[in-house]
């Protein structure tokens, strides 16, 4: 039961492709641009050109497909449960009924709005995996730094922000590999998570979040002790090793996400929202 096999969102792939050698700001400003895409997409046109722009940025970024789809396979489950109760607890007026079982009716707005956002979450989960990546958690904290540093000077710490982020960020392989070892460890004591029903599985799962939340703080207090140690005292004085610079290559970046982002707006702006 390889846990951490499953999961790959903060994971970094090195890398000397051109997405990997873009500036990390581009790529946070061109991931986020994705995401609010995203947001107003609401037929299923934009989604076919969005897949088609995103399977390109991964085969530029090097990274196998296989690798990718592995990451969705821990979301599959939310995913359908998520996608069932838009079906059975979503509708409007006029909506044609697809079929009706006990208090729950099932109408083609329901339908599509499981759909639209099932496929939302899915490319959302995809556009922050290809960001991290091809990123390394040092660039992308430095990018994010750079990017938020002007909200200083109206009193947001954005030094402390973006660390707390990234760290949270990495605390999910972390918490992932506890797990793993918790769970290996009650399976050597006779604990079989493979049996039994959906209730008695989950019934098994409960006593493994205890020792997971214990040892979680415990990594949490390490961490402070460790950075209270090093006289860590947040972004105020503190320079780069490195300095950030934007090339050719980022512009042409940019230029390329410009004139995705027009198409995409036109497509969302013409064809009628199936909501």
């Amino acid at each position: 039961m390889e846990l951490t096999k499953n999961i790959i969102l903060g994971v970094y792939l090195p890398g000397e492709t051109v997405i990997h050698r873009l500036d990390p700001r581009t790529k946070i400003m061109v991931a986020g641009l994705l995401i609010i895409l995203l947001l107003f997409i609401k037929s299923y046109q934009p989604y076919g050109i969005f897949l088609i722009f995103t399977a390109a940025v991964i085969t530029a970024a090097g990274i196998p497909l296989s690798y990718t789809l592995i990451g969705l396979k821990p979301m599959l489950p939310v995913l359908i449960l998520m996608w069932i109760f838009q079906l059975l607890l979503y509708s409007k007026p006029g909506a044609e009924e697809i079929f009706s079982w006990w208090i729950f009716t099932a109408t083609d707005a329901g339908l599509h709005m499981g759909n639209l956002i099932t496929l939302r979450v899915l490319f959302l989960f995809t556009v922050t995996t290809i960001l991290t990546l091809t990123t390394s958690i040092v660039n992308l904290t430095d990018g994010l730094e750079s990017l938020l540093k002007p909200l200083q000077k109206i009193g947001i710490p954005s030094q402390e922000l973006v660390m707390t982020m990234v760290i949270a960020l990495r605390f999910v392989l972390i918490l992932a590999e506890e797990l793993d070892k918790i769970v290996k460890a009650q399976m050597a004591r006779g604990v079989a998570f493979d049996r039994g029903n959906f209730l008695q599985k989950t019934k098994k799962i409960f006593p493994v979040f205890l020792p997971l939340f214990i040892n979680a703080f415990k990594r949490a207090e390490e961490l402070i002790v460790a950075m209270e140690a090093r006289s860590y005292t947040g972004g105020k004085g503190r320079t780069k090793m490195k300095t950030l610079h934007m090339g050719r290559v980022d512009l042409k970046a940019g230029l390329m996400m410009l004139i995705f982002s027009a198409l995409m707006i036109y497509m969302i702006a013409s064809i009628k929202p199936l909501l």
